[in-house]
């Protein structure tokens, strides 16, 4: 890719990817808590997470960490937080589902909406793409100049 052509159009590539994100992270979130029963239900009976106490502070957390950071991503001044907060959460999805299909005895099938229709090896593919995929929208962010002069 050319480097001028990046340069000219990085607001765009930070605003497509945020975009992506958004729809992502909204969808998961509202998708988890309108089929709730069924996420907890999941991940009480996950071979990695397993339990009625994660399932319960998971069956909040995860929507309300989803739904966080697509709103995060839709104001320009906290882009850069909801990005990183994209990663964070792609970080730990990515991990989770390497764990299952690694070394889980079984893979149970954890997941609600279109993302259903997908194995658990096309589900990390889907998941390391989006986690590399943050990584260029947080470097092409605007630089915040306060934080940096708060810094000095």
């Amino acid at each position: 890719m050319d480097m001028k052509w990046v340069q000219k159009h990085r607001r765009t590539i930070v605003e497509v990817i945020s975009l992506l994100f958004i729809i992502l992270f909204a969808y998961a979130g509202l998708t988890k808590f309108l089929e709730g029963h069924r996420f907890y239900d999941n991940i009480r009976n996950s071979p990695i997470l397993g339990g009625e106490t994660m399932a319960f502070l998971a069956s909040w957390m995860v929507p309300l960490a989803e739904l966080a950071v697509a709103l995060l991503l839709v104001r320009t001044r906290t882009r850069l937080m909801g990005l990183y907060g994209a990663m964070g959460l792609m970080l730990l999805f990515t991990g989770y589902t390497m764990a299952i299909v690694f070394f889980a005895p079984y893979k149970p099938c954890s997941c609600g909406g279109v993302i259903s229709l997908l194995s658990w090896e096309q589900h990390l593919v889907l998941n390391v793409a989006l986690l590399l995929l943050a990584l260029p929208a947080i470097l092409f962010s605007p630089k915040h100049k306060n934080m940096t002069l708060e810094r000095t």
